[in-house]
């Protein structure tokens, strides 16, 4: 009789957390990347409709022209960036599936969704950092167009403290964008890079078992 096969070894901890992580990632981004390009494609609609938001701007007025300097600065790049976004949500998808195989194989062997992983991370933060450089063109519009609203508001009518609003606010949501984008995309390279390296590599390697 044939010795029964060997058990497989656990991956190490930080593996499952990088893939629990990875899951959070992938699937928060790919959702919010396939929703913005599926509203893209109502640009017209919501020009039209464009209700009025709760907003600290309060005024209807005031938001509507937040709203239509948003929509204006999305018309000139609703197809590139609906590609892109499609892109993101594909390379999201295939991160998400090979993450959760990584947790749950299923018998299956982990190599391959180990290089998918480590590729389509990569690929992720790729897309995600040019979704994000499209996002700062809207984002720079609509700062300017928030400003001179919010340097209407009576609380700001001091010249001064109207100069600083038009002058600061534009900054901080740029800054903001930035952030995310850096966050986002950051994370999605780190994750891509961890999943090729030799020590992931390994650890698979073990957990598969020696190949017939």
């Amino acid at each position: 009789m044939s010795a029964p096969p060997a058990p497989r070894k656990s991956l190490p901890r930080g593996v499952h957390i990088a893939a629990v992580l990875c899951l959070i990632l992938s699937g928060l981004t790919g959702m919010f990347a396939a929703v913005e390009a599926t509203n893209l494609t109502h640009l017209s609609d919501l020009r039209d409709e464009a209700p009025p938001r709760m907003s600290v701007l309060g005024d209807p007025a005031v938001i509507e022209r937040v709203v239509q300097a948003q929509i204006s600065a999305l018309e000139p790049m609703r197809e590139p960036r609906s590609l892109i976004l499609g892109a993101l949500a594909v390379a999201c998808a295939f991160t998400f599936v090979a993450a959760g195989r990584i947790l749950r194989p299923g018998g299956l062997p982990l190599e391959g969704m180990r290089r998918l992983l480590g590729g389509a991370a990569i690929a992720a933060a790729v897309l995600r950092t040019i979704d994000g450089a499209q996002w700062m063109v809207v984002v720079k519009r609509v700062g300017v167009v928030m400003a001179e609203a919010m340097g209407s508001l009576p609380e700001f009518q001091h010249p001064t403290a109207a100069e600083q609003v038009k002058s600061t606010v534009p900054v901080l949501m740029s800054a903001g964008t930035l952030a995310q984008t850096i966050f986002v995309a950051g994370a999605f390279v780190l994750i891509g890079q961890y999943f090729r390296s030799d020590r992931v590599r390994e650890a698979v390697t073990a957990q598969d078992g020696p190949t017939e």
